[in-house]
């Protein structure tokens, strides 16, 4: 009895794509999910956007270079303990500082990227003029926010003058001028993207 026409066997997935690479309708799938929209529009106001997104990125590269010194300090702390047997007590406090402005800067870069955990299905799932009321809130939302801490962190900077930061010998105000840098600059990436929405507020932004 003879065996049956024999079949090659399937290829890999992705195998038929140059380089071994992903195939082309799945990469063509990752663009439309995390490119701009077909029908995204330049930002308004691009000289005011261009400047915020140099702030931004000073914000990430003191925000990088206070983690790299966090990164070393916290070396420091551990070859003191275990091989100096001489623990520098001063790490902890100013990484606890460091730490701070690291989350708050990051924070306010948040704000001006829209990175911020959201859940956007319903909104993005109604029609044009509902969804872009939504957006609008949710911009005066985080204004409202920003403005608070912004307010509240310099009541802290201006209550704490006086105490200091243990073993660091410098003003508690240090830690809650981090607060007060969120939220001016949170307000600031907020406002900006208000008023751009509101100049074409039924048409999508390259970030929405």
């Amino acid at each position: 009895m003879s065996a049956g026409p024999s079949h090659p066997p399937s290829p890999p997935p992705g195998a038929d794509a140059p380089g071994g690479g992903a195939p082309p309708r799945i990469v063509e799938d990752i663009h439309e999910l995390t490119g701009p929209k077909p029908d995204a529009i330049a930002p308004p106001f691009p000289a005011a956007d261009r400047w915020m997104g140099r702030i931004a990125s000073l914000c990430m590269v003191v925000a990088g270079v206070q983690m790299v010194v966090l990164v070393g300090f916290m070396g420091w702390l551990v070859f003191g303990r275990y091989v100096l047997n001489d623990t520098p007590t001063w790490v902890e406090q100013l990484s606890l500082l460091l730490i701070a402005y690291i989350t708050f800067l990051g924070a306010a870069i948040g704000v001006r990227d829209e990175s911020h955990l959201s859940i956007d299905f319903i909104r993005e799932a109604l029609p044009p003029v509902p969804r872009a009321i939504l957006r609008l809130l949710a911009d005066a939302m985080v204004i409202v926010f920003t403005a608070i801490m912004a307010w509240q962190g310099w009541k802290l900077v201006a209550t704490n003058l006086t105490r200091e930061i243990p073993m660091l010998g410098v003003s508690e105000s240090w830690r809650a001028a981090s607060l007060v840098a969120f939220g001016v600059l949170g307000a600031a990436f907020a406002i900006l993207r208000l008023a751009q929405r509101l100049r074409a507020p039924t048409r999508s932004l390259p970030w929405d």
